[in-house]
């Protein structure tokens, strides 16, 4: 799998199924999702509001985002490693698609922003984890991409990615719980 263009691969994969989800809401029809779309103007307007214990949703999303990446990276060294990578990466492709036509049946161009908001900052450091993932999972030529002291105090420079991997999950972590909540909340304060 080495000579694979393997970013172009998982960059497929992502269009594919957030395609996909957009092709499913659709499906799903304007009537269903502004009735069972949690992106109504009554649930939006209970989250400007909302009081939120930080720890222990920061405890939540932890527990809930390091399984799912536990899992990748533990499949990453075996040769199931691009289905379980291509499907990790297929599930937030879908669920983006999806909630981008449900935001915007639902409120139109401050659904829309208010999605990229909740995604915001964390999913920079998600496809950072992420990507490290497909960097160990197609073995590119790791050892010359090393500080010079990191290759002299790791014998297998995979273990470096695999720990830059999990530092880039955790910090999205604590974006998501901590940071995001408070942005979501103002934005929606001033919708």
């Amino acid at each position: 799998m080495s000579g694979l263009p393997w970013r172009g691969l998982l960059a497929g994969c992502f269009l594919l199924f957030f395609l996909i989800g957009i092709l499913a809401a659709n499906w799903v029809g304007q009537e269903k999702l502004l009735q069972y779309g949690m992106l109504n103007d009554y649930y939006v307007g209970q989250l400007a509001y909302a009081k939120l214990n930080m720890g222990e949703y920061f405890g939540y999303l932890l527990k809930r985002r390091m399984q799912v990446f536990g899992l990748a990276a533990l499949f990453v060294y075996t040769r199931f490693g691009f289905v379980m990578l291509a499907g990790v990466i297929g599930w937030y492709a879908f669920s983006l698609g999806y909630l981008f036509v449900n935001a915007l049946v639902s409120m139109k161009f401050q659904g829309m922003l208010l999605v990229l908001l909740s995604i915001f900052p964390q999913i920079i450091f998600y496809a950072a984890s992420y990507f490290g993932l497909g960097k160990i999972l197609f073995r590119k030529n790791i050892e010359t991409a090393m500080p010079i002291g990191v290759q002299k105090t790791w014998k297998n420079p995979r273990l470096w990615i695999l720990l830059s991997a999990v530092l880039c999950m955790a910090a999205g972590i604590w974006l998501e719980a901590y940071v995001n909540p408070m942005l979501l909340k103002s934005f929606i304060r001033r919708m």
